[in-house]
């Protein structure tokens, strides 16, 4: 068997039959067995590891508070490991810095990362997801 093959076999990309198992006994073993979504079974050195494929839909939710009383939704969602834009310019100074504060702390927290991609609009990321780049010198609008 070729490398290409072995590595078709090691991904469970090619089926194999044992020539020691019976083959009728196989057959009612795969009809018995029901199959598991985005799961896999790979044998290695008789052993069995299951391989299982995570695709979690990423979502980016945008908020607008207008009061500090609705951070707790805002940080939930981070909690969730969801991305979130925030933007502030419907709060006054004081209540936006409270809300930046207090969101901040939880990105902080959940080891995640805050950057500030237009006036008074923020962008909070849960751990896993990398930013790349910089939004620099944006005017102030006063």
């Amino acid at each position: 068997m070729g490398l290409k093959g072995k590595l078709k076999q090691f991904f469970d990309l090619e089926e194999t039959v044992d020539s020691s198992e019976d083959f009728a006994a196989a057959t009612v073993d795969k009809e018995k067995a029901k199959p598991v979504q985005n799961q896999r079974s790979v044998e290695k050195n008789g052993k069995i590891v299951a391989i299982q494929n995570v695709h979690q839909q990423t979502k980016v939710v945008l908020v607008e508070p207008k009061r500090f009383e609705e951070v707790e939704e805002i940080v939930a969602y981070l909690k969730s490991k969801q991305t979130v834009i925030c933007n502030l310019q419907g709060t006054s100074k004081d209540q936006g810095q409270r809300i930046l504060d207090f969101i901040g702390g939880t990105a902080f927290a959940l080891n995640g990362q805050i950057r500030k991609i237009g006036h008074n609009t923020f962008l909070f990321a849960p751990e896993q997801v990398d930013i790349s780049g910089m939004i620099s010198n944006w005017p102030e609008h006063k």
